[in-house]
């Protein structure tokens, strides 16, 4: 910090300066030397103001040094005082915010695998509030609350209230609806332009899984029904298949994307195959384990569900899939009928 001793210097000497008989002489050659002594003076000051900034105020670097220097000498001894000590609070806001920008460790909070769930209204509990008995306000309160809601359990209750007697019910289930699919659909057609460039095969891998998960999504969360869905799920089960004939290694979770499309195109043993394959390759087990049941019991195999159930026991699952699982195995924990709604995924 020893340009802090030139710049007070600096003002100093400009104050002297501008007391000295020199600044009462008539003389041009006077003039001159006053002029060029009070620049000086000045660049010092702004070049030590320049030096102490913080870095975001720096540029452009010519033009805030002369800003600084033409403040200086506008305002002779009063502007560079004014400047070191604009300089030196800058200086201190910016320690200040150093300071709090200084990461720190903290403890992880203590995660209980087996806790309940955060307490959420069931799809019973949501439509009844949308009932045709129920005053409009409350409707359209519990309407606005459903995008809080998961697209999984919302879409459904929305796709009801099309058919609504009231007109501002109708529109805002709608608009919802829309919404969501547009989201999903400006993501396709961004891929799918991206898929008409060249691409290597890496990139082209990564732009068919891509397309493929994005019209997955739109079956997941009941934004298609009907011929539609069918269609979609084709489309995404033939973007899968492009996928896979890139020549890139497989990856365990599109082979169980896989799997859960042709599950629900109803193929279940080239399903059962795929998802046992996506679990050989790393797929966590505790997410294969429902498919396997749910295939299981769609053959009728029910002795294979109890099981797959007491796996998922073993695998600690959340507390909704607990539910269902305690239920097949007969366990006293079957006490809350009302987390036994239905597996997230079915």
């Amino acid at each position: 910090m020893n340009s802090i001793y030139w710049a007070w210097g600096a003002v100093l000497a400009d104050l002297g300066i501008f007391l000295s008989p020199l600044i009462l002489s008539g003389s041009f050659a006077a003039f001159l030397g006053v002029l060029v002594a009070h620049g000086a003076a000045c660049a010092i000051v702004a070049s030590s103001c320049y030096v102490w900034m913080p870095a975001h105020f720096k540029k452009p670097r010519a033009m805030v040094w002369l800003l600084l220097f033409n403040f200086a000498f506008i305002t002779p001894v009063v502007g560079a005082i004014g400047m070191l000590f604009m300089t030196r609070i800058a200086l201190r806001q910016a320690a200040k915010k150093s300071l709090m920008a200084v990461p720190i460790s903290v403890e992880l909070p203590e995660y209980d695998v087996q806790g309940k769930d955060i307490n959420r209204s069931g799809q019973g509990a949501i439509r009844s509030r949308l009932g045709g008995n129920v005053p409009a306000e409350i409707r359209m309160q519990s309407l606005l609350t459903l995008q809080a809601v998961p697209n999984r359990v919302s879409n459904p209750i929305l796709e009801t209230l099309l058919g609504d007697s009231t007109d501002d019910v109708r529109l805002v289930a709608f608009g919802m609806l829309d919404a969501e699919e547009k989201k999903i659909s400006v993501h396709i057609q961004r891929e799918r332009e991206a898929l008409l460039r060249e691409l290597t095969p890496e990139q082209r891998y990564a732009c068919l899984r891509h397309l493929a998960e994005l019209h997955w999504e739109l079956i997941y969360a009941s934004l298609a029904q009907g011929e539609l869905r069918n269609h979609i799920l084709g489309q995404a089960r033939q973007y899968l298949e492009e996928a896979f004939a890139v020549g890139v290694p497989p990856n365990s979770g599109l082979v169980f994307l896989k799997g859960r499309i042709l599950l629900a195109q109803g193929e279940i043993e080239d399903a059962q195959a795929a998802i046992e394959l996506a679990v050989a390759l790393g797929q966590p087990k505790i997410s294969a384990l429902p498919y396997l049941a749910e295939m299981a019991f769609k053959r009728r195999e029910l002795a294979l569900v109890k099981p797959f159930m007491q796996q998922l026991v073993a695998l600690n699952a959340a507390s909704r899939t607990r539910a269902i699982a305690d239920f097949w195995i007969g366990s006293d924990n079957v006490s809350n009928f009302s987390d036994r709604r239905f597996l997230p995924h079915i």
